[in-house]
């Protein structure tokens, strides 16, 4: 019953699209894009908790990677566009949707696809809008990220705007199926994210990084500032686990 409701909100966020595509009103289009995205995330019974301030401007939002409801977790609370891998645009129904609220695409491991990609950051970064990219290159099972790959952070030198770390984790009894890696499909993920118990997404925004130092040393000191973010919630998650089987230990033992 979850899984129809939310192929009935993806179908009306086509047919939303399509009509706010003669209007021509980018600002309007991106607040209906935000709503969807607070609908999904009620129809699957994720809740969401923002740490940090929402930065203002242009800028490019570096972040670490762990499932395609990363998406849905940042756009209910942003206003944002994002780089997303090309087999996205090819999905049903997903890929309309994200062509339309103005993902950009781009083929990993394809030299000419990322410049391009890179060009198209730099020039959405120009035009005031603010850019989440995953340096990581692909979504991981964390909880903490693998190297930040620096290429696209280029795009935030040449267009002279901040790059803003952001650190993604999920936490609660069903935090295990919130990760899509490996060799996860989209359908599969989506029916079993229905079944799930409850989740609670938490999205922590760091301080902005000047785009004067090199792109390596900025992915860097982005990852680090990541890392240190999601330190604070991975301990209090050990120390949960460790005194419930403290617990589970004392219980056995009487």
């Amino acid at each position: 019953m979850k899984c129809t409701r939310i192929l009935l909100h993806m179908l009306r966020g086509l047919w939303t699209l399509k009509r706010l595509e003669k209007r021509k009103d980018l600002r309007l289009t991106r607040r209906k894009v935000q709503l969807w995205h607070r609908k999904a995330l009620h129809l699957f019974g994720l809740e969401r908790v923002l740490v940090g301030d929402i930065p203002k401007g242009p800028c490019l939002i570096v972040s670490n990677h762990l499932s395609w409801i990363d998406i849905l977790m940042i756009g209910s609370m942003m206003n944002v566009r994002f780089l997303s891998k090309a087999e996205v645009a090819s999905w049903p129904i997903v890929g309309k949707l994200a062509k339309g609220a103005g993902t950009l695409f781009v083929y990993r491991g394809d030299r000419q696809s990322a410049e391009i990609a890179l060009n198209d950051i730099e020039t959405a970064l120009k035009q005031g809008d603010q850019v989440v990219v995953f340096p990581e290159g692909t979504s991981t099972r964390g909880p903490m990220p693998i190297k930040f790959r620096s290429r696209l952070i280029e795009a935030a030198r040449r267009a002279g705007v901040p790059i803003v770390p952001m650190a993604l984790s999920y936490h609660g009894p069903g935090k295990a199926f919130a990760s899509y890696a490996g060799d996860d499909d989209f359908v599969s993920h989506m029916t079993r994210l229905c079944q799930a118990p409850f989740i609670r997404g938490r999205v922590a925004i760091g301080s902005a990084i000047a785009p004067t130092d090199a792109a390596a040393v900025i992915a860097r000191e982005a990852q680090s500032n990541v890392e240190s973010m999601l330190e604070l919630v991975v301990c209090d998650d050990r120390q949960s686990i460790a005194t419930s089987q403290s617990i589970d230990l004392a219980t056995t033992s009487n």
